[in-house]
């Protein structure tokens, strides 16, 4: 079996660092997307908001209806919302974003068959990254559609493309600029209405334009983009499993599908039964990453199975049965994903179902 332990103790302590890092004007968005980047949305969902957390971001109806039906009552905003799925997020008081005319149309077509009042949305804008949003020019038509609807706006957002790159920063500062512009034009329509703009890295970056929230996701489970932070942010998970079988290999004997590695000497091998189907993909193989075992380097050797990998543990002391860690507090997600040429986000994200969560 593989576990992903999930250390709930440094999940404490990283909210507790962020919440330091913003003002005491604003507020904190937990996004817990992608079943909390794979770290089980129930269970993460209820400590936060044990922890006094009451807004969390999710990336579809699915993902927030699952958390309504775990008995988790705080506020829900669902980032990505098709309108096929606007019923069921109205049924389960969830807060969509709206970012195009098609989505505020539908939106306002159900809401009206359904005879609801003062529905809570979040505009998003599009200032730059070009990937979802209505754009500023679109502001006098989502105003005059407003007029005649039973729609509360709660929020108005944006996203920066390069939060993570350091300043000065041009592309930035012009999506900034922007949203300032679109800021101070919903401020004259209503004085009600909040504001965020942040990510991880942008709370970094940008601290001065925190407005009224701003949005955590990856730094909350231990990650971020800049050095200062991570020597204070604990990764709260460990991925672990372990040896199934060892074999000695003679010199020029192969190793995995399609000979993918062949020993250049007598060589010590150690199977784990993790592969690409548990989200260790195929990008890690052929001496790309590494695992440890007894506390040495182990490479992974040829290709990644869709349930298995090979490692090579000819200067490792271990036998069938040694736990192995693919990654760790002092061996990060991050590090381990840098070696496949990925980020911690799709690695820890793409942890398959058959990794037990084990919470401690």
């Amino acid at each position: 079996m593989n576990y992903l332990d999930i250390y709930l103790d440094r999940l404490s302590q990283n909210l507790k660092f962020l919440r330091s890092k913003i003002s005491v004007e604003s507020e904190l968005i937990c996004v817990i997307k992608a079943n909390a980047y794979g770290h089980g949305d129930i269970k993460i969902a209820k400590h936060l908001e044990h922890h006094g957390v009451n807004k969390l971001a999710v990336a579809n109806s699915y993902e927030g209806t699952k958390l309504r039906e775990n008995g988790i009552k705080c506020d829900i905003i669902v980032f990505y919302p098709d309108k096929d799925e606007l019923s069921d997020i109205i049924k389960s008081s969830l807060e969509p974003a709206i970012y195009s005319k098609r989505m505020l149309i539908n939106l306002v077509k159900e809401l009206k068959k359904q005879r609801l009042t003062n529905f809570p949305v979040h505009l998003k804008f599009n200032t730059g990254l070009n990937r979802l949003g209505f754009k500023k020019g679109e502001i006098d038509w989502i105003l005059e559609m407003l007029l005649d609807t039973n729609i509360k706006i709660k929020s108005v957002y944006s996203h920066l493309s390069s939060s993570e790159e350091k300043r000065d920063n041009t592309f930035s500062d012009t999506q900034i600029k922007i949203f300032n512009q679109i800021k101070n034009i919903f401020s004259k329509f209503n004085k009600n209405i909040k504001y965020h703009l942040l990510n991880s890295s942008g709370i970094y970056n940008y601290p001065e334009y925190q407005y009224d929230w701003v949005r955590a996701g990856i730094s909350l489970f231990g990650y971020s983009n800049n050095d200062e932070w991570d020597k204070t942010l604990l990764p709260i998970a460990e991925l672990r499993t372990k040896i199934i079988q060892i074999h000695q290999l003679e010199k020029n004997q192969v190793v995995g599908y399609n000979n993918g590695w062949i020993a250049k000497k007598k060589t010590k091998i150690a199977t784990i039964p993790i592969g690409h189907a548990d989200g260790i993909g195929r990008f890690f193989g052929n001496s790309n990453a590494f695992v440890q075992i007894k506390n040495k380097k182990a490479k992974i050797v040829g290709d990644i199975c869709m349930d298995i990998c090979m490692v090579d543990v000819s200067e490792v002391n271990c036998k069938e049965g040694d736990e192995v860690l693919i990654f760790n507090k002092k061996y990060p997600a991050s590090k381990f994903a840098e070696s496949g040429g990925t980020i911690s986000y799709e690695l820890l994200s793409g942890l398959g179902n058959r990794v037990i969560r084990n919470y401690l």
